[in-house]
Order: C-alpha cells, then sequence, then structure tokens
C-alpha cells in the first residue's frame, strides 16, 4: 500500500471517529497531532516539501494515541499512525533546517 493511501485511510478513519463522537464533550486531543501530521506528510508527498525540524514533535502522539485507542474498536488509529511515521523516516521526507537553508 502507498503512503499516501495509508494516509487517506487514517484521515477517513479519524473522520468516523470525530463523526461518531459528534456531542462528546471530551475527544482525545492527541487526534490534533493526527491531523497535523496527515496535513505535514500531504505537504511532503504533493509538493516535495520537507518537514522542518519543529514539526518533528507532531509525530510522536503515537505512544499517547495507544494509551487511549487501545483494546477499542478505533486501535487501528495509533497502528496506521504508526505506519505514517516509519514510512514518513524510510523516505526520507524528515530534513532538518540547516543555516544555509532557506
Amino acid at each position: 500500500m502507498e503512503l499516501i493511501d495509508i494516509v487517506n485511510n487514517l484521515r477517513k478513519r479519524v473522520c468516523e471517529y470525530r463523526l461518531l463522537k459528534m456531542g462528546v464533550k471530551e475527544i482525545s486531543t492527541d487526534l490534533n497531532a493526527v491531523d497535523i501530521v496527515l496535513a505535514l506528510v500531504d505537504l511532503a508527498i504533493k509538493d516535495k516539501r520537507a518537514i522542518k525540524k519543529e514539526e518533528e514533535n507532531w509525530f510522536r502522539a503515537g505512544l499517547y494515541l495507544s494509551y487511549v485507542f487501545s483494546g477499542s474498536e478505533w486501535e487501528d488509529i495509533p497502528e496506521e499512525f504508526e505506519k505514517i511515521v516509519y514510512a514518513t523516516e524510510k523516505l526520507n521526507y524528515f530534513r532538518p533546517q540547516t543555516a544555509n537553508s532557506t
């Protein structure tokens, strides 16, 4: 499966979760990190935009997602998130900015 397919599938799953939880006072704020990561990976794939050093923190939400969703019908969310993080690293989309970068 291509990375963009995994991104789109996770985006769909997060939308399903939010739709189901509509009206619930508290939804895991860690889902916001998923949305941001999906947007950054989209930019990396489609626009060939490197993920900046300061943006890499968003990719560390996997542990929190596992804690929130483990053992539920939504446990595929952190699993797919981790696949995206792994593929992003493997494809070298993380490129720290240097002093010479513009």
